[in-house]
């Protein structure tokens, strides 16, 4: 017989023989006592699927398909689709740098890099700073000593058309106003730029209107370093004096008021050039050019830093490739 569950309100099919009994609803797990009297059957709009079995041990009956299936047995879940292989993900592209290397400005060593310049500069003083080289060998040529006072060197061995403009009194080097002021100005420089250091190790008392400018001595050290350059970059531009009167001699033996064929005006511009290229600076002055700036840039620097306090990171040069 079927009828309804009191409790869940579920119609369910019970066997005839359980009438009168109690019975466990398989739906809500509800228990109730079955009607004595036989109910009716279920009305034709009810589907199979609606009507369920009161009780597990209970076979269902063989006259009704409703007892087939005691409990709705739950879907078996689909298998998932067979996963399709990801595909390896390119290999990032190389970074633009691979290596760096930093070098650091170290506040102990720069101080020092100044006074050694110059001490450095002093020694090259006495070294050839220009002259008269035909072939690279030295024929006639000066120190900044003696390009300030007017005096030279030359080989008695080579005394021929090279150097043959310094025996007309003509012809020979003039006093330098721009190498006396260089000179001049390069040993109060240069105790200044080691006082600087000094007064870094060694601090003595100084006195009070020397030590309200004390933060500001490098400062003062690069200016007084640019200031001794400076007398050395326009004596370069001017030229030194044996070397201007090398050049007028060059220009006096191929003087001439008569005119001349271009053949001839082109020989006698490759000789003037051939004569005009003995004359050069050597690698001392080159070196002694680099040796300015390197004090220049170091005092500027040691400026800087102490200018910007110890509590800021030290500058450094990064190099990446």
């Amino acid at each position: 017989m079927n009828l309804l569950c009191p409790n869940c309100q579920k119609m369910l099919t019970v066997p005839e023989e359980f009438a009168g009994q109690l019975m466990k609803c398989p739906l809500c797990a509800g228990t109730f006592t079955v009607p004595g009297l036989p109910g009716t059957g279920a009305s034709s709009s009810q589907t199979e699927s609606e009507i369920y079995s009161l009780r597990d041990d209970i076979p269902p009956p063989s006259r009704s398909t409703s007892f087939q299936t005691p409990f709705p047995s739950p879907p078996e879940p689909a298998s998932p689709p067979p996963s399709t292989p990801t595909p390896p993900q390119p290999a990032p592209p190389p970074s633009e740098y691979t290596r760096t290397l930093a070098l650091r400005v170290s506040p102990n060593v720069l101080p020092w890099i100044a006074p050694v310049c110059l001490v450095l500069i002093f020694f090259l003083q006495f070294t050839s700073w220009g002259g008269v080289y035909p072939g690279g060998v030295p024929a006639a040529w000066q120190n900044p000593w003696q390009v300030a006072f007017g005096k030279y060197s030359s080989d008695p061995d080579l005394k021929g058309d090279y150097v043959r403009f310094l025996d007309d009194a003509k012809y020979k080097p003039n006093v330098s106003a721009l190498a006396i002021f260089y000179l001049l100005l390069f040993f109060p420089v240069s105790i200044v730029t080691v006082a600087s250091v000094g007064l870094g190790v060694v601090p003595f008392k100084l006195p009070p209107v020397v030590e309200k400018y004390l933060p500001w001595r490098w400062g003062i050290v690069a200016a007084a370093n640019v200031a001794l350059f400076l007398f050395l970059a326009l004596q370069w531009v001017v030229g030194f004096s044996m070397d201007n009167q090398f050049a007028d001699w060059v220009d006096k033996q191929y003087e001439s008021k008569e005119p001349k064929k271009t053949d001839e005006q082109k020989k006698e511009a490759a000789e003037r050039g051939r004569y005009m290229d003995s004359s050069i600076r050597t690698v001392w002055f080159k070196s002694v050019v680099a040796l300015h700036w390197l004090a220049i840039v170091s005092a500027v620097l040691t400026f800087w830093i102490d200018r910007r306090g110890p509590q800021r990171p030290l500058p450094k040069l990064e190099l990446r490739w």
